[in-house]
């Protein structure tokens, strides 16, 4: 599970540092991406999920689906909080 882990952080880094280039580059668009990581990781999880599912490395796709979750109910509780922030 920790290559899964370490492949899973490895592709949310790249997701990251690449949105910020999107939105240098498109002026906001990448913005999006990065606000919406946990809808938007599902586009790379899936298939890299599914590879390692028909390599036979069912431990390492445990470790990137751990991992899409952490994210995901990371973003989900962040934008949760601001949500209830109330900020008029």
């Amino acid at each position: 599970m920790g290559k899964g882990v370490i492949i899973a952080i490895g592709c949310m880094i790249a997701a990251f540092f690449g949105s910020g280039i999107l939105a240098a580059v498109t002026g906001g668009v990448g913005f999006v991406v990065l606000l919406g990581i946990g809808v938007v990781q599902a586009l790379w999880i899936v298939p890299i999920w599914r590879s390692f599912r028909k390599m036979g490395e069912t431990e390492t796709a445990k470790g990137i689906l751990i991992m899409a979750s952490i994210v995901f109910l990371l973003n989900a509780g962040c934008w949760g909080f601001i949500a209830s922030l109330n900020l008029h």
